[in-house]
């Protein structure tokens, strides 16, 4: 049984790391500078945290917090575009939409969904650190800083709207960035407690001992 499921657990991430590949060439292929996103970046991630996870197999124990930045940041790419897209239908991305449609609706959605559900069904025995969350903020500040300062070299200048100092003024865009460091916050311990609800609990033979303890 062990084997079966370690057999579909490979299956799963061979298919993750694929859809993630496929969406980066997509992209790659159809836009400029396609580096400067964080859509690109995080993605880029997941593909070296899976591809470094099916090759080292269970030699090295998985950890959590690194597992949990992972999905954090594609899960934030993931509401972030849905967000700016006024809530629009996913499926519109591939309407007409060629190389460029398929790379958003793949690294915007799908593999950003296939990572939560990896993080919610695999790996459950080890969990995040509470503090966790914050720690996971180090990317971000880390990717608004580059884009600020490296603004005059991007494709758009400011790749992503609210960051446009130009347009909207400093007040503004820190008011703007706070807010996405607060939603990335919240998102963080929505995945710290999914990870937590679905910890499988401790064997009933354990249980049966534990509660004959207590009662001597």
């Amino acid at each position: 049984m062990a084997d079966v499921r370690a057999g579909w657990l490979t299956a799963w991430r061979i298919l993750l790391i694929t859809a993630t590949v496929a969406g980066l060439a997509c992209l790659t292929s159809s836009i400029g500078r396609p580096w400067a996103y964080f859509t690109v970046q995080s993605n880029v991630m997941v593909t070296l945290y899976y591809g470094w996870r099916l090759i080292m197999g269970r030699r090295r124990p998985a950890s959590a917090d690194v597992k949990g930045a992972v999905t954090l940041y594609l899960l934030v790419t993931c509401l972030v575009n849905y967000v700016s897209r006024d809530l629009e239908n996913p499926l519109a991305l591939l309407d007409g939409g060629g190389a460029r449609g398929w790379g958003n609706f793949l690294l915007h959605y799908v593999t950003p969904l296939m990572a939560v559900a990896d993080w919610a069904a695999f790996d459950r025995g080890r969990q995040a650190r509470w503090a966790a969350p914050f720690a996971w903020l180090g990317y971000p500040l880390l990717y608004g800083a580059f884009v600020l300062l490296a603004a005059p070299h991007l494709p758009r200048r400011y790749v992503y709207p609210f960051l446009n100092v130009e347009r909207l003024g400093w007040p503004t865009v820190a008011s703007a960035a706070a807010g996405v460091l607060v939603a990335f916050v919240v998102l963080g311990y929505a995945l710290v407690g999914l990870r937590r609800l679905t910890a499988p609990g401790p064997p009933k033979s354990s249980q049966s001992a534990s509660t004959v303890s207590e009662r001597r």
